[in-house]
This record gives structure tokens, C-alpha cells and sequence, in this order.
């Protein structure tokens, strides 16, 4: 820390380090809305303990088969090994090779029923199924209520079979729940089928989670109807997604419009590829620097050919009959001032206007909530303009007590390990309301780790970056092929071995210290420097620690952010002592708990 009032270029200031500290210095921890303790599963994965890293990951994520194939993977931007070699480790496919290489499935036990108060979901989807395993498991009886034919929401609604196998969602989704204990009543539509004022008299406490399942509308960079939209070959993304991941009849014609730039947009092109299409566009209003789908996702989909046409948006649909799609008429944008987004908004450039002859038009451009089913005005309910119940951030409650809401319902729509982190929270939250207490906080302990010897013999920073295995293109062309075919055992363990295990620390003790320089010489990424007390501020714990006076005596500084957890400082310090240390958490509700877990130690 800097201290405005010095003269000199930089000071530093020690700091009592705490549980919190210790979990903001594994950025890809942070950088998970679910938490998922990611260092030490990919520690096991590592060492080819499959079992014990899934089990592990299924604490936090819940459904790990379905995110290792499918997460927005937050966590890999934030991870420290990019600043290696520029590519973080693995952590959605790797999360996938604990699911797919693991001896044993690991159904739970069924948690037996200690409450005797009862609580409905609305929706089956990643936070309805998240808050529905957390109550049960806490012993509430639980029935969660959905319109698919299948638990799973948008994971067999709105991702393709070619992406997420059912056989996985089957496990993670169906027959989870049911090894739980949690009620399942499917093709049920709250507002049709069964009121929402009946479950609120039915249940003691009830839980939305119903995502967001209507497709935005076909609209002109003025946000105006495009003419044109109800003509034949025009469907929105998420009903084609429905139709195709549910067997329904499905007209792809030979050349389509794919418009949106998101995961839907993605799913709907390479899909219209696997229909047969001759030729498929994906037109999006920015540049590519500002669609949200990542690198890799526009990558698969330009290999199997899908063209992008970036800064256009659509006018009107064009039709030579009056009934059917024959054109698409767009305009070409320029990127101006940033909206409230942060993105550049989209601005129309007169006279660039352009046609592709299509045959049909998917609109991609995001879904909404659909709140129709909701009698706000009979339930004194509190809601804004478009009808979403408004939560209370800390408690997902909604003004109607018993009444809580969250995930994309009321956050609109993101992705599925955000939602199964708000379906986790509100779990909580219901808890509390039912009159249940909090689980006690979890046990805290530091573990050092004797003769760590990682950094002598595995060159793991040198490991390159392997994409995911995938089908080669000639055989992708089917609907029901899975796209990517996993790491091999072996190549995950590899991939594995690429983390520098960041919920490890080294630890100087200085009272054994003798500042003699050897561990600065030997660091491969100079993290390690010796430093005057004169370059700490004043006052100080270090200089009571040192004995010594302002004006002498010297510490060891270490740059965690260089740190690559190497150990040979360790072996190279004369007085042993330097240490690596382990922060872990326990947890009564993981037989697998991370203070179980020998980490990395090649010796």
C-alpha cells in the first residue's frame, strides 16, 4: 500500500491476512458466481482423481457434466495463468473430464425430512434446481413445478443435443432430484395448468425461478417492428431451439439469416448447419469485438462454415409471394458513443442499405421474462414496468412475504452458473424465513506442506494450452453427434497440471530469516525482493516483528500476483525458512471436503 504523505516512489504495508483475503487471492474463485473452489479440483484432476474432483465441483456447481460443456466460464479471463503464457487453464473442460472420467456416478443418499413446512419452485431450470437440491438437503420437502417435458429448463430447452448430450442432463437434472427426494411435476404451466395464488396457499414459502423464455422482437436499429416479421421462414431463436431439442417438425430452408451475436445466435446457426442449409449468415449489429459469444464459439462456428457479417442490421423481410422469405434487407451501422451497457451503440449509416437472399430469418437478439401468469395487483405485489416482481437483493424476496424470485427471472438473461448461484442463495434466504438458522460457518486452517517440491520436477509452466478434442468437420453435420469429444484422461491431467494452484501461499518466517538473498536469485519470475524497512510505512507491524529500529534492518516481499507456486525458493532457502502453506475450508456437507485434499507434491 502507498502512503500519500512519503517521499518515496513506493511503501509497503503489511496486512493481517484473513479467510477473506485468502479467497480474493484465487481470482478464478472470485470470479465464479457460484464460488466453486476451483484450485483444488483441479488439483485432483492432476493427481487422475476424477471421482473426488467432481464431487467436489458438484458442492457449488451443481450440475458439473452440463457447465463443463456449456458455461460462460467467467472464471478463465481472471485466471492467473494467462499471465504466463497467455491462456488460462481449462476450467470448463476440465470440469467436464471430472464428469466424464469418474468410476462412479455419486447419487446422493436421499436427505431425510426434518421440517415440516413445504416449499414450491416455479421452474426447473439451473437456479430452480440449485435452490431446490439446497432446501432439500437443509430436510424441507420440496416440488418444484415446470412446462417442459423434462427438468433441466434452458439445458434441454434451449442448448442443442449436439452440444449437451440429454443422457447427461438425464443424470444431472432427472434422476438428481429424484435421489433427493424433490417432487417433479412436468408439462405443468403456472397460470394454465395450476395458479401461482393456489401455491402461495398450498406452500409455505414459493420460489421462482422460470428464466426467461420469450424470445425479444424482430426489430430495426430504431427499435421499430422490421416489416416482414410475420412472413413465413421468420422465427425467433429460442422456439426454433425448443422445436429442434424436442422433436418437433422444424423448417430450415437452404440459406439462412442467423441475426444476434450471443450463445443463442450460436446455437441457432451451427444447428441450421446440421438442418442441411447451403449457406448460413450470422449478421450482427457491432463488431466482433463487442459480441458477447467468445473467441471460440465464433471459431467452431466458422469452421463449419457459418459466415459473419459484422455492423448491419436488419430493415425488412423481403417476400416475392407475399407468404414466404425471400430476402433480407439490411443497413450497415457504425459503432458510436457506448450505451448504458458499456457497449458502442449500434448507429445506422444512411444509403449503405443491402440485401441477402435468404430463405429464413432467425431472430437471436436475447429473451425476456414472461410475467403474464403473475396477478400482481391480487397479490399486492410490488413489480416494475415490464411486470417483474422486484427482490430484495439480500434475501430474493419478493413484497409478497413467502413470495421469492430470482435467476435470469429477474436478472434477465445471462448464463446458467449465475443462476445457480442466486438459486443457492435464495435457498438460504427461504431458510431463514421458514425459521431455520444458517449452517455454522465453516472451520478455517492453514496446513503447511513439508518438502514441496513441485517446481523441480514438473516443467508445468511450460505446458502448452490444448483446445478441447472435437469431432473432425466431415462428421459434425448431424443434430445429435456431440460437437466436442472431451480431454482424454491423460490430456486432462495434463491441462491439469497447467494451474498454479493459487490457494497455495509461500510463507517467510522471520525469525529464522537470515536475508540472505538466495530465494530472490533462484525465482524464475522475481517475485522476491528484499526490501529496506525504510521502504515500509511507519508504524508498521513488520518493524516490531524485525526488532529493530525505523532506520535499519530489511523483509522479504513476495508479489503473489508473479508467484507460480514453483517451491524452489524452499528448497533453495538454507535455514528452512521459507514454507508453502494451505488456506483450506471445511465442510460437514462435502464427505470430500477440501481440508481432505493432499495438493500437487511431484516429489
Amino acid at each position: 500500500m502507498i502512503d500519500p504523505d512519503a517521499n518515496l516512489d513506493m511503501l509497503y504495508q503489511s496486512e493481517e491476512v484473513s479467510p477473506d483475503w485468502y479467497k480474493t487471492n484465487i481470482p478464478c474463485q472470485i470470479g465464479c458466481p457460484a464460488r466453486t473452489d476451483v484450485s483444488n479440483y483441479i488439483g485432483l484432476i492432476s493427481q487422475g482423481r476424477f471421482d473426488e474432483a467432481y464431487v467436489l465441483n458438484r458442492r457449488s456447481n451443481v450440475v458439473p457434466g452440463v457447465l463443463g460443456r456449456t458455461c460462460a466460464r467467467p472464471c478463465e479471463p481472471v485466471c492467473r495463468r494467462n499471465k504466463i503464457d497467455g491462456k488460462p487453464v481449462s476450467i470448463c473442460w476440465l470440469k467436464r473430464a471430472s464428469h466424464d472420467h469418474r468410476e462412479y456416478r455419486h447419487l446422493p443418499a436421499r436427505p431425510q425430512v426434518t421440517k415440516d413446512k413445504k416449499v414450491a419452485v416455479i421452474g426447473a431450470g439451473s437456479a430452480g434446481i440449485a435452490a431446490a437440491r439446497e432446501l432439500a438437503e437443509m430436510g424441507y420437502p420440496v416440488t418444484i413445478y415446470d412446462m417442459y417435458p423434462a427438468p433441466g429448463g434452458m439445458m434441454v430447452g434451449g442448448i442443442p443435443v449436439w452440444r449437451l448430450p440429454r443422457e447427461v442432463t438425464k443424470e444431472e437434472c432427472d434422476e438428481y432430484l429424484d435421489a433427493l427426494g424433490v417432487e417433479v411435476k412436468l408439462n405443468t404451466t403456472i397460470g394454465k395448468d395450476i395458479q401461482l395464488t393456489d401455491l402461495m396457499e398450498q406452500y409455505d414459502a414459493v420460489y421462482i425461478g422460470a428464466g426467461c423464455m420469450l424470445s425479444n422482437p424482430l426489430t430495426d436499429p430504431y427499435n421499430k417492428d422490421v416489416p416482414g416479421g410475420e412472413l413465413f421462414g421468420v422465427i425467433p431463436g429460442l422456439p426454433f431451439l425448443e422445436k429442434v431439442n424436442f422433436g418437433e417438425p422444424v423448417f430450415v430452408g437452404k440459406r439462412v439469416a442467423v441475426l444476434g451475436g450471443g450463445f443463442t445466435a450460436m446455437d441457432c446457426c451451427r444447428s441450421s448447419m446440421r438442418f442441411g442449409a447451403e449457406k448460413v449468415y450470422v449478421l450482427y449489429r457491432r463488431s466482433k469485438e463487442e459480441m458477447p459469444s467468445d473467441e471460440y464459439e465464433v471459431d467452431e462456428a466458422t469452421l463449419e462454415h457459418v459466415e459473419f457479417i459484422y455492423l448491419c442490421s436488419p430493415i425488412e423481410v423481403l417476400s416475392e409471394d407475399g407468404e414466404h422469405v425471400s430476402s433480407l434487407k439490411m443497413i450497415r451501422n457504425r459503432l458510436g458513443d457506448p450505451d448504458p451497457s458499456g457497449r458502442r451503440k449500434a448507429v445506422p449509416v444512411p444509403g449503405s442499405e443491402f440485401d441477402l437472399d435468404v430463405d429464413t430469418v432467425i431472430s437471436a437478439f436475447g429473451q425476456y421474462a414472461d410475467t403474464s401468469w403473475i396477478p400482481a395487483q391480487e397479490l399486492g405485489l410490488e413489480v416494475n414496468r415490464w411486470g417483474i416482481p422486484l427482490v430484495d437483493r439480500d434475501t430474493w424476496m419478493t413484497s409478497k412475504p413467502g413470495l421469492f424470485a430470482g435467476g435470469d427471472f429477474t436478472e434477465g438473461a445471462r448464463n446458467l452458473i449465475s443462476a445457480i448461484a442466486d438459486g443457492r442463495d435464495a435457498a438460504s434466504s427461504i431458510n431463514r424465513y421458514l425459521g431455520g438458522e444458517d449452517a455454522p460457518a465453516e472451520a478455517i486452517t492453514e496446513i503447511e506442506l513439508p518438502d514441496f517440491r513441485r517446481g523441480m520436477v514438473d516443467d508445468y509452466e511450460s505446458i502448452p494450452y490444448q483446445t478441447i478434442p472435437a469431432l473432425p468437420l466431415q462428421k459434425r453435420f448431424s443434430i445429435t453427434a456431440e460437437a466436442e469429444t472431451g480431454y482424454s484422461p491423460e490430456e486432462a491431467i495434463t491441462q491439469a497440471r497447467r494451474c498454479l494452484q493459487c490457494q497455495l501461499n509461500i510463507m517467510i518466517d522471520p525469525s529464522i530469516c537470515i536475508l540472505c538473498s538466495g530465494c530472490v536469485d533462484i525465482c524464475p519470475y522475481d517475485c522476491i525482493s528484499m526490501q529496506g524497512l525504510t521502504r515500509v510505512v511507519k508504524g508498521d507491524p513488520l518493524h516490531q516483528m524485525a526488532g529493530t529500529s525505523w532506520e535499519g534492518g530489511a523483509d522479504m516481499i513476495i508479489d503473489e500476483e508473479k508467484c507460480i507456486r514453483c517451491g524452489l525458493c524452499i528448497v533453495r532457502c538454507p535455514t528452512d525458512a521459507i514454507s508453502m502453506v494451505q488456506f483450506q475450508t471445511g465442510s460437514a456437507n462435502n464427505r470430500w471436503s477440501v481440508s481432505k485434499l493432499p495438493v500437487l507434491n511431484q516429489s
